[in-house]
Formats: structure tokens, C-alpha cells, sequence
């Protein structure tokens, strides 16, 4: 089972079109996938149409969680909404309390991937998420203060890593809403390269308005749009973490 948190530390950069896409498209390529929706305004959860009070909020405070299936071989945690709220102000004054998450689903079978889309700032829930993942898409849109929310990311990872030492989490630039029209675009495409050499995805997800249109039609861009550029980058991006993946299990097997 492979874990991804989907998180940076700015709002705006496509961070639940990115989680939602992904789960869709592996769940697509005919792999179990569980889409975790870390964040208490929902956003992976409404764009299924989907809620649960008996969340991620519960799992983490009881053990107790609904599991829906939202596609084939899809199936979502819904966040719980503001009640997430609550149970992080509860568990912050209890021991082991950034591995809750992992010990919940540490007996999870019949999974392949599970994606988890994060809330934008640093708190409990996403010290959970980093505990229990193995890497991290970062969403970054072709502006400067993306930048800047991509490298408090980092610095949120590095801090997790020092704290707890047995993390060994891995983390990739995405870069989002690029435009090839505009210059701004084609300058932090080209410096996030440079600054992030080796750790940035190949994918470019392109500016596209079916990515925008597709939650309010509570489908994913596969279903609302499936030949526009939005649908092809993100299964672009998907046939590029399976490769990764497959790729680094042959290099650990052998």
C-alpha cells in the first residue's frame, strides 16, 4: 500500500483538484484507492456528494470510521467536517497523538494507494498525515507566493523528520495552473526547475476551466470533461506515479 498526502502550506493551488484526480485516475488504472479527505471544509467529500459524520474526526478520537464507496475501486473518508476541529483540539493534550492516523489504519487491506488531501496550514491533523504517508505531492501554481508555500512545506516536512525520527517521507513539486500564455507562468515553471532539480514531477497540469467546472457536477474531470487538457494532464501525472512506484519496488526487490 502506498501512502500520499497531498498538502502545501497556500490555498489556491488546485491541492483538492490534484488529490481527487489522482485517486480517480489509479482507481481508474484498476487499482484499490482510498482518498482520505484530511480537511474540515470537505472539499474531496463534496465533490463526490458525499458526507459522513463518522469520519476521520471519529477515527482518530475512537477508531470508528464509515468508508463509502464513491467509485469503483474508489472509496472516500469524509473529513467530518468542523468536528475534525474539535477532535484536534482534544487529542493535543494526549500522548502519541501524530500517530493516531497511522495506528488506525495500520491493518488497511485490500488497498493499493491511499491519497490524502490535506488542509493549507500546519496543525495535528496534518502531523497525522506525515506520520502515516510516504510522500508528498506538493501543488504549486505558476505565482511567486506559491513558491513560498511550497518552501514552508518543506520546512513543515523537515521539522516532522527531526521530530519523529523514524519518518522517512519523500516529497515532489506539481506544477499547477500553468498557462503558457503568460510570462509570469513560464518564469516560475523554469525557477521551481531549478530550485527543486529532481524533485518535480514531469506532468504540468495545464490552466483549464473543466477542472473548475467538474465538482460542481459532482464529478471528477474523467466523467465531466474526459478530452480536455485537465483530463489529460492528471492522467498523465497518474501514469507517472505508477511508474514510480513501480519502478522503486523493482529497485527494492532486486
Amino acid at each position: 500500500m502506498k501512502r500520499f498526502a497531498v498538502m502545501t502550506m497556500k490555498g489556491g493551488t488546485g491541492k483538492t483538484t490534484t488529490a481527487v484526480s489522482v485517486a480517480h485516475g489509479l482507481s481508474l488504472s484498476g487499482r484499490r484507492v482510498l482518498l482520505v479527505d484530511c480537511d474540515p471544509q470537505r472539499n474531496s467529500a463534496i465533490s463526490f456528494g458525499v458526507a459522513s459524520d463518522r469520519g476521520l474526526n471519529t477515527l482518530l478520537s475512537t477508531g470508528d470510521v464509515e468508508i463509502m464507496q464513491v467509485r469503483e475501486n474508489l472509496c472516500l473518508i469524509d473529513s467530518g467536517g468542523r468536528k475534525l476541529v474539535e477532535v484536534e483540539l482534544a487529542l493535543s493534550h494526549q500522548e502519541n497523538r501524530e500517530n493516531r492516523m497511522k495506528d488506525a489504519l495500520k491493518h488497511l487491506k485490500g488497498c493499493d494507494y491511499v491519497i490524502c488531501d490535506c488542509p493549507p496550514s500546519m496543525n495535528l491533523i496534518n502531523a497525522n498525515v506525515l506520520s502515516f504517508c510516504d510522500e508528498v505531492i506538493v501543488p504549486v501554481s505558476m505565482d511567486y507566493l506559491s513558491q513560498e508555500g511550497a518552501r514552508q512545506t518543506m520546512e513543515v516536512i523537515d521539522d516532522m523528520k527531526w521530530l519523529t525520527k523514524d519518518i522517512k517521507i519523500k516529497y515532489r513539486i506539481l506544477a499547477t495552473f500553468f498557462d503558457s500564455r503568460t510570462r509570469v507562468s513560464s518564469m516560475v515553471l523554469e525557477e521551481i526547475r531549478k530550485q527543486f532539480d529532481g524533485r518535480i514531477y514531469d506532468t504540468v497540469v495545464r490552466v483549464n476551466t473543466s477542472l473548475r467546472e467538474a465538482p460542481g457536477s459532482k464529478k471528477t474531470i474523467y466523467e465531466h470533461a474526459p478530452l480536455s487538457r485537465g483530463a489529460f494532464d492528471y492522467y498523465k501525472l497518474t501514469e507517472e506515479i505508477m511508474s514510480s512506484v513501480e519502478m522503486a519496488e523493482r529497485n527494492h526487490s532486486g
